[in-house]
């Protein structure tokens, strides 16, 4: 058992520094996407709720352009899900080095 542990390790610690960088790139990626697609968020937002006060656009209308809004909005928070996956793993396997 210790032998095929001692196997299992070089991999897990070759794996190491490819999930760091993932996770530094990811971080960098998320963060510049997030600032651009929260700027377009808002203006959809921003378009929807102006032209439903000033009579342009119904309610309906108004609700899918926010709708619509919202796509944007969520999309780093999913990125920021899945570098969270990516930080566990990169957890695991350090411990899994160390013991």
């Amino acid at each position: 058992m210790r032998i095929l542990r001692k196997l299992l390790k070089v991999p897990a610690l070759l794996m190491l520094p490819l999930f760091s960088v993932l996770q530094w790139i990811g971080i960098f990626l998320t963060g510049l996407a997030g600032s651009i697609l929260n700027l377009l968020a808002f203006l959809f937002a921003f378009t929807a709720g102006a032209s439903y006060l000033m009579g342009l656009a119904s309610g309906s209308e108004a609700l899918k352009m926010m709708t619509i809004g919202f796509i944007p909005f969520i999309l780093p928070v999913i990125a920021e899900q899945i570098i969270i996956g990516i930080t566990a793993l990169r957890c695991v396997l350090r411990a899994f080095i160390r013991s």
